[in-house]
């Protein structure tokens, strides 16, 4: 599938927390016209929404990314993060606000990047994305340059995870042999993963299998695994206050001190740079 490219520049309108589990059993809310680009995480639901007539059932793990346009009408109980987004960059929004309101600007202004994304996505990193959600809700008051640093990147995060679980941006490989050991390293990038071993298991010799994992996914299988590993080191140090060790740890890094300075060098900062640079304490 062919990620389209379009500008996007998110700027956060609303967040919140909603659950309607106190409701008595059997409701449904009041049917509504989405005005903005919306987007709710499920965190607990037993029900679902009913979209442009059609019912669709909602579980932990789950996005719903609404549109301008489209009619909705929710069927409790579940819980969920609700975010409102404006996607071109218009902060001026952002003052008085009303959630469910018709707002001209993004009437008038269709993003198809978004558009073109699936009303549900079932994302395979609740545990990730919740806290970015749960970030974002934290830090929509920003009342400082830092807060609505940390703001906006979390946005640009979120949307890169969604685009990632639609389009499979990761690279994956043409033959069921790569495609076997890109799957082995996705699932196991913080083990202590044998690239000999994976080779093997291709049932090509040492050589040819680097030859032909490198022409089907333009990378080799050992900066694959670093980049997976480093990309986890970010989530981790964006959205968490563990220990720099333990967060080399926890991305395949027994080794502290090596685990740093491959990350210098793979970022241009060291990992507590990154992480007082997203403010994180």
């Amino acid at each position: 599938m062919k990620l389209p490219t379009i500008f996007l520049n998110p700027v956060l309108l609303r967040a919140s927390f909603f659950s309607s589990y106190d409701q008595p059993p059997g409701i449904k809310f009041a049917k509504r016209t989405v005005y903005d680009y919306e987007l709710e995480y499920y965190t607990r639901s037993d029900g679902g929404v009913i979209i442009n007539g059609k019912m669709t059932d909602f579980g932990r793990g789950d996005i719903n990314i609404r549109k301008p346009g489209q009619t909705v009408q929710g069927v409790p109980p579940y819980e969920c993060y609700i975010l409102c987004v404006d996607l071109i960059g218009n902060t001026n929004r952002k003052s008085g606000y009303s959630f469910g309101s018709p707002e001209e600007a993004q009437e008038k202004y269709e993003n198809p990047l978004i558009s073109s994304l699936p009303d549900k996505i079932r994302t395979s990193k609740p545990d990730l994305v919740e806290g970015l959600f749960e970030s974002i809700l934290q830090n929509q008051q920003s009342k400082n340059d830092l807060s609505e640093f940390r703001l906006r990147s979390s946005l640009y995060f979120l949307f890169s995870e969604i685009f990632t679980e639609v389009y499979d941006l990761k690279v994956s490989g043409n033959t069921f042999a790569i495609r076997k050991a890109v799957e082995k390293i996705r699932k196991n990038y913080s083990d202590r993963l044998r690239i000999d071993e994976i080779a093997k298991e291709s049932g090509m010799s040492k050589a040819f299998f680097h030859r032909r994992f490198f022409a089907e996914t333009g990378t080799t299988p050992g900066n694959m695994i670093t980049s997976l590993r480093i990309e986890k080191a970010k989530n981790l140090l964006s959205i968490t206050t563990i220990p720099i060790g333990e967060v080399g740890a926890a991305c395949g890094y027994d080794d502290g001190v090596f685990f740093s300075r491959i990350f210098k060098s793979k970022t241009g900062m060291t990992p507590t740079a990154y992480r007082k640079m997203l403010g994180v304490k």
